[in-house]
């Protein structure tokens, strides 16, 4: 219990606000609850449409999408409690590694002879959009607590 400042003794102690739940832990499994189903109806899809390899690239490229927007959501979580320049700073950081470190290790490994460039390019466009959404459903629904 916490008094309030100034306040008479006779006025009694005063409840402090229970801490506020972290929004990054749970919009990331939201946004997993989303997206992997989906990479997996793709990828089944994929697989009956047009073969392994379809499969294998719309798999692929799903987790290539899901690791990218994790790893922000790992980071929020990380610094949340740390301030708004020190956070934004390691959000910052953490999407020039991720484009720099992503884009080479496609560029150094390359395209290898079994994926299929446009099952590849759906399947990551299809998840991107679904990670969007559920980000964009727990973020507002973290803002809006009062609601049922």
């Amino acid at each position: 219990m916490i008094r309030r400042r100034g306040a008479s003794a006779a006025a009694g102690p005063v409840a402090a606000a229970a801490p506020v739940p972290s929004v990054w832990l749970p919009m990331l499994r939201l946004c997993l609850l989303v997206c992997v189903p989906l990479a997996v109806v793709v990828a089944v899809a994929g697989a009956v449409i047009a073969g392994w390899g379809a499969a294998g690239s719309a798999l692929g490229s799903a987790v290539l999408v899901m690791a990218f927007f994790a790893i922000s959501l790992l980071v929020g979580h990380r610094f949340e409690s740390a301030g708004g320049t020190r956070a934004l700073r390691a959000f910052l950081v953490t999407y020039v590694v991720k484009v720099i470190g992503f884009g080479a290790v496609l560029v150094l490994i390359g395209r290898p002879g079994w994926v299929d460039p446009a099952w590849f390019v759906g399947s990551a466009v299809a998840t991107l959009i679904a990670w969007q959404v559920a980000e964009l459903a727990g973020f507002a629904r973290s803002r809006r607590l009062y609601l049922p």
